[in-house]
This record gives C-alpha cells, structure tokens and sequence, in this order.
C-alpha cells in the first residue's frame, strides 16, 4: 500500500497563533516556512521565499486579511507612506487589504491554488474581493469555536478533501482550476434540492453536460432528464411543446399529446436557452412553476407536475430583464443568486492539457479511426498494437512513453494553444484538437518508428496556427479615450487620487448614476458593482451630489 504524503500548508500571517494552532491541532499537515524551523510566512516577501524554496507549490494557503507590518514590506508597491493624513489613510488601507493584495499575487503565479481566507476583523468589507480572486473559502476567526482553532482545522481539512476528489464526473471533467472547485461546491450543495436551478455561462463552456451528467444525477430524482432547446421551437409551437395540446387545438394536431413539462415527470426539465422564450411562453412557464400545474393547449384541464426545472442561458438575463426582454418575476422565480456560473476557458488554463488528452481519448476510442491508425502502425512495420491498447497525444511533457501510436505536437505549437484565448470555449478548444488529430490519421504523411518501436504521427505545426487564426474573435471597436483634467495639487499622492477621483466622476455620470453600468464600463462585468461603488465611496464623493 502506498503511503500517502502530508498535505503541505503554507500560512500566510503577521503573527504566529494561527500556524501555532494548525501544529498543535493538526500535527499530520506539514506547516511550511521562509527558512528551516519557522511555521508561517509573515508578509509577501517571505511567501516568495517559501514558493521558492518548495519544488512544488504548497496543497493549500490559509492567509490572514490584515497585516500590521512596515510599510516597506507592504503591498503594492512596499514604500515608505510618512506621517502626514494621507500616509497614515493609505497605510490604514494597505494594512487592512493586505491580504487580498497577496491573494491578488498568489493568484497571478499560481491560479489554481487553493487558498482559505481568515481574518478576526469583522468590520474590514473583503467578500466581493474575496470572490472575486477565487478564494476557495473565508473565515472569521472571532467565535468561541474557532478561537480554538477546531473550526478552521475542520475548513482546512474540507478544502483538502475537495483538492482530491475524482477530476471527472461520468464525462463531465472538473479539472484543477479554482473556479471549477468553486462551482463543484455549489453543484454539491445545488443539485440535491428541489429548487429550480439557472446555469449561466457563455457558449461551449459545457453547460449541457453539467446538467446531464452531474446535477441531474446528484439529484436522486426517479424520472427522466428530457431537455428542450428554447431556440429550436417556432413561437407557434413553443405552448404545446412545453405543455402538451389537445387533439384538433391546432393545424396538425391529429392526437392528445404530452409536453416536456408531462414527460419529465419525476425527474428533471433542462430547459436550454431559456432567453429564447417569448413573452407569453414565459408567463405560462411562471405559471406552471407557481401553481405546479401545466394546460395543454387547447384544454382547460389542469394537470399536475412535479419535475424539477434547470435552465440554461449564455446571457446576462438581468440585462434583458432591464431591457424589457425577459420577466422580472420568472428570472427571481428562476433563483439567480444560486445560480450556477460555468466559467470561460480562459479561467481554466491548467486544465488545457488534460481537456487535449481526453478529446483525444474520445477520437481515438472511434472504430473508425483506431482501425485506420493501425493499418498505418503496420504499414510502418511496427507490432500490431493490443487491442486494449490506448493511443497517446504527446504535448511535449514525456507522458506518452508507453503507448504504441503517439501522436506528437510540437511544443511550441501547443504553446500557441495555451494561450490563445478561445472565444467558442470548451467546445471550440476540444474540434481544434479532433481536427488536428484526423488531419494527421486521414492526410498526414503516415507513422514513423522510433528506437523503441513505437509509431510516431506528427501533428502539422502550420495546421494548428492556420486554425487558431480562424477561432479569434474579431477586433472589438476601439474605446473613445477618457479625457480627464489636470489636478492642480502639490504631492504626487494628491495628483493620483484627484485623477482617480475625476474618473470615478465622469463614469458616473457617463452610465447615468447606475453602478452596474459604471462596473461594466470599468471592468466588464457588471458583478464588480459592489466593488465599485465601496472605492467611490472611500474616494469621498457622493452619489446624490455628482447627479
């Protein structure tokens, strides 16, 4: 039996109780430090020792939230601040964000690590950030059970468990990222209740599969999952589709028919691109949802249901709902803040090599195209391969060394592929790697042996950049520049924040006093509304005034 190591914690903390508390409590999680025998990191400086002098990077962060250290040791910029008013405002500042600010770092050199957020300081506003950086969890360390230390162990020990749950559910791949353990956490929680259930997020990012293999399963429901497209029905149709009709209730309509509404009986209603529903097909949806009866058409009769609904969309519902395109009242039916958010592939980038590989496990498991690789295998000379056998995708990392067909890329065209963006997501990401692999299978120039006897396929470099140029988005229109006046000041800290100021004004009144306008005009997105209107109030202006 294979002895399993300890889990390796780095703790990120001006004072020494909390890795004190994890020895004691803990003894099993190895505690990491800067140097021999210390057990925490007490500001960004000593994390950069401890990643350096660590292999591998820790299993998991427990970072403090405020830092009572010199200001030369503190994030951004690790400056002396002085002791006029403003030294001492932004020192009260970078001293109670300072852990967000490491978060902030951790994040850009590690993405996927996970790290739990701690703090005893209530009254410091740090959650949307928190979020928003990925933290996998948050504490406040200020009651009874916690001044222990017991339930930050508990969290601690959770989090690990979460690392090491199987990276696949049927075929839906979970993978390493921060944002897909985030939504595994909610799907946990999500999927088992009897709530209607909205899972956002853009094309391809794999919403469907989300649905059919993980939260309809978690869902212990008997009945069937029946899925229906919202965009596939004409509008005349979309009423007996949903909820069935009536013999004669329409041109065509030769018999009593069920809707999707009747047939999930017991089970789950996917509904995808629920945006695509007209007006009065999503009063009668809401209808159904509150009175739990569906009408055919054509019928007065009301027929009970009980199918759990999940509906999916690509966009920004609470926009539409402000534009006068979707219901208010269906979209809070539908519990947008429970919502589930499949994050782009962009966010998922250390998942990349493995998603490649099992692309090209689901080519390679075709009878099709295992039959014409062994044909080439022979024509090469090589051994017959086992019919058990598994073929390789090689994407430079030595990890197809027994397989008896590999197929290689070059390491500086799958570079190309990590970082391009991949507007289409997942989906778009997973047809680029089936093309590349049926180009080399069906007009490629055969296999090669190596030493070893193992037949080689290449993958054409010229093919890959060829089809990474046609999946970029096209150019966005250029943004007209922000012109903002000089400050008249003195200090160089005053010029900044009189600019800073000036642009909040101008984003104000540019999105007419609406911060989730304002948020998206800044960063995007409009979550950051939060976010935004706090730094709008901390720059000291008003909203009434600025109107």
């Amino acid at each position: 039996m294979t002895r399993r190591h300890a889990s390796r914690l780095l703790v990120v903390d001006d004072q020494p109780k909390t890795a004190d508390l994890l020895a004691r409590l803990a003894p099993d999680l190895a505690l990491l430090g800067p140097k021999e025998g210390s057990l925490h990191a007490a500001s960004w400086g000593e994390v950069e020792t401890a990643l350096s002098a660590n292999r591998r990077p820790p299993d998991l962060v427990v970072l403090d939230l405020r830092f009572e250290i010199a200001d030369e040791e503190l994030l951004p910029d690790g400056r002396a601040l002085g002791d006029t008013p403003t030294g001492r405002r932004e020192r009260r500042e970078r001293r109670d964000r300072q852990g967000l600010y490491i978060l902030e770092r951790l994040r850009r050199q590690h993405p996927d690590l996970p790290v739990v957020l701690t703090t005893a300081h209530e009254e410091i506003p740090f959650e949307d950030e928190a979020r928003r950086l990925k933290a996998d969890a948050f504490t406040y360390t200020v009651a009874e059970d916690e001044s222990t230390g017991e339930g930050l162990v508990r969290l601690v020990r959770r989090v690990l468990a979460e690392r090491d749950q199987p990276a696949s559910t049927g075929r839906f791949f979970w993978g390493r990222s921060a944002a897909m353990r985030e939504l595994r956490r909610r799907v946990s929680a999500l999927a088992p209740a009897p709530l209607p259930l909205l899972v956002t997020g853009p094309t391809g990012t794999g919403k469907n599969l989300l649905v059919r293999e993980v939260i309809h399963p978690l869902s212990s429901r008997k009945g069937p999952l029946v899925a229906f497209d919202c965009a596939t029905v004409p509008e005349s149709l979309l009423a007996a589709a949903l909820f069935g009709s009536a013999r004669g209730s329409f041109t065509g309509s030769i018999a009593d028919t069920k809707g999707v509404f009747e047939a999930a009986s017991g089970g789950t209603l996917f509904l995808d691109e629920i945006e695509n529903l007209s007006s009065d097909a999503q009063k009668s949806l809401l209808t159904a949802l509150n009175d739990g009866v569906v009408r055919r058409l054509g019928t007065t009769q009301e027929i009970p249901h009980n199918a759990r609904l999940v509906a999916a969309s690509n966009s920004d519902l609470a926009r539409k709902v402000a534009g006068g395109g979707f219901r208010a009242d269906l979209l809070m039916r539908l519990n947008p803040a429970l919502s589930l958010e499949m994050p782009p592939l962009a966010d998922r980038k250390d998942d990349l090599p493995d998603l490649a590989r099992l692309a090209a496990a689901r080519f390679f498991a075709d009878a099709t195209h295992r039959t014409r690789v062994v044909s080439q295998v022979r024509a090469a000379g090589g051994p017959e391969p086992a019919p058990e056998a598994l073929f390789a995708l090689d994407l430079g990392d030595g990890v197809a060394e027994d397989a008896p067909a590999v197929f290689t890329l070059p390491r500086k065209a799958w570079a190309a592929m990590a970082r391009h963006a991949w507007p289409g997501n997942l989906r778009q990401f997973e047809m680029v790697v089936l093309d590349l692999l049926a180009a080399s299978v069906y007009a490629g120039d055969g296999a090669t042996l190596d030493k070893g006897g193992r037949a080689l396929f290449a993958v054409d470099p010229k093919l890959v950049f060829d089809l990474l140029a046609g999946t970029r988005e096209p150019d966005a229109p250029k943004e007209e520049p922000l012109s903002l006046p000089r400050p008249s000041v003195s200090s160089v800290e005053e010029f900044r924040r009189e600019l800073e100021r000036s642009a909040f004004r101008h984003l104000f009144r540019e999105a007419g006093g609406d911060f989730a306008r304002m948020a998206e005009r800044m960063t995007g997105s409009p979550k950051e509304e939060r976010a935004v209107r706090l730094r709008f109030n901390r720059l000291g202006l008003s909203a009434r005034d600025e109107r």
